[in-house]
């Protein structure tokens, strides 16, 4: 009996899909511009069982990617709001942040007092709890599995990769460092379980 994913992947494919227009840089910050092409899905499908476990894990990738995108870039334009000289962003006003588990004053509403205690070492959205935050949801939802641990470490990867190209440059030093210790974190739950993580390909 041939099992039908195509649907399945198909309406996950659309939650994730929104464009992204460069000009105004606007954009869902919850999903990243990622697709399935058909012919993965038509393969995956083909596959029966093996294609229903490759499907598991790259729905996993896929909310690893979008958890990774979304906190660094929430991370990164509540910097730069720190940083300017008006406190206006269209791009935080975009965020969701109860989907990415914060349910405190909106930045938008803060003052740079506030943004700065935000983006502080205990804050919200400072490096360890944002590194924690992105690595927990991996390592948590990857449990002792090493091939979806590493695919959720691909995600994340490639989470990161997306914040950056959205940015438009380098991402400032704050992300940079919670990019570290993510990658550092995920990291070594890879080598503990006995796999490395230079066989991962992002």
């Amino acid at each position: 009996m041939q099992i039908n994913t195509y649907s399945k992947i198909s309406s996950i494919d659309q939650s994730v899909n929104k464009k992204t227009d460069k000009n105004t840089k606007e954009t869902n910050i919850q999903s990243a511009n990622t697709s399935l092409e058909e012919k993965t899905l038509e393969k995956l499908n083909s596959l029966g069982a093996k294609g229903l476990t490759q499907l598991y894990f790259i729905e996993f990738q896929q909310q690893t990617l979008n958890t990774t995108f979304g906190n660094t870039s929430a991370q990164s334009d509540i910097n730069e709001l720190l940083k300017s000289k008006n406190l206006t962003s269209t791009l935080l006003s975009k965020i969701d942040f109860t989907a990415l588990g914060y349910n405190g004053k909106n930045p938008l509403d803060m003052n740079k007092d506030e943004l700065a205690e935000l983006l502080s070492e205990k804050g919200f959205f400072g490096v360890e709890n944002t590194a924690n935050r992105i690595a927990d949801f991996i390592i948590k939802g990857a449990g002792d599995d090493v091939e979806k641990l590493k695919k959720g470490f691909e995600g994340m990867k490639r989470g990161f990769e997306q914040a950056e190209k959205m940015w438009g440059k380098t991402l400032p030093q704050i992300s940079q460092d919670t990019m570290s210790s993510t990658l550092e974190k995920v990291s070594n739950r890879i080598n503990e379980l006995g796999a490395k993580t230079l066989d991962v390909q992002a």
